[in-house]
């Protein structure tokens, strides 16, 4: 499990602060002394940022694995493009990555794309279709209008399937 700083400290953590105000007004309306208001006020703290760090955590955990994961193969079937040819045009610095996560009643398919060009945007659309094991289409999208910034690396659209994935193909054009 690898850590992120946005598993720690996340807008939800707001509530945390809800409920420490909370037992603090309710220990002030009750008169308690000033050593009982500080240890519950802090052990409060304690327990409900442990409360919504676990759930946050593993949510937070799984969304940036699967971001990390894809952006890195964008970044391998690149890598493998330029070794096996010479990158000419801004139509050969295009990738896009389909990814399936999930298990065995449904999965997760996640589409990426990435502009490995230094200087030039891409502007124009994006066609994925993804076949299963018997090379039978599961479906096919159409991206209109995708830009994306010399460099930039970006989900293009997650959806669920309950046929597993085996292969997927892309085309795309950019527009003028």
């Amino acid at each position: 499990m690898k850590l992120y700083p946005e598993m720690f400290l996340s807008p939800w953590h707001l509530i945390v602060l809800l409920f420490v105000l909370i037992a603090w007004v309710g220990l002030m309306i009750g008169r308690y002394d000033r050593k009982t208001i500080l240890r519950s006020t802090g052990l409060t703290a304690l327990v409900f940022y442990f409360i919504v760090t676990i759930p946050v955590g593993l949510i937070t955990q799984d969304s940036l694995y699967k971001q990390e994961t894809m952006q890195a193969k964008l970044d391998q079937r690149f890598e493998e493009k330029k070794e096996k040819s010479s990158l000419t045009s801004l139509q050969d610095h295009i990738m896009v990555h389909v990814g399936a996560y999930g298990g065995k009643d449904d999965t997760d398919i996640l589409i990426y794309a990435g502009n490995y060009h230094s200087s030039e945007t891409f502007t124009g659309y994006i066609k994925v279709t993804v076949y299963d094991m018997n090379e039978e289409e599961v479906f096919t999208e159409t991206y209109e209008s995708v830009t994306l910034a010399p460099g930039e690396k970006k989900k293009l659209d997650t959806t669920y399937t309950s046929q597993p994935m085996d292969t997927y193909q892309y085309e795309y054009e950019a527009q003028p």
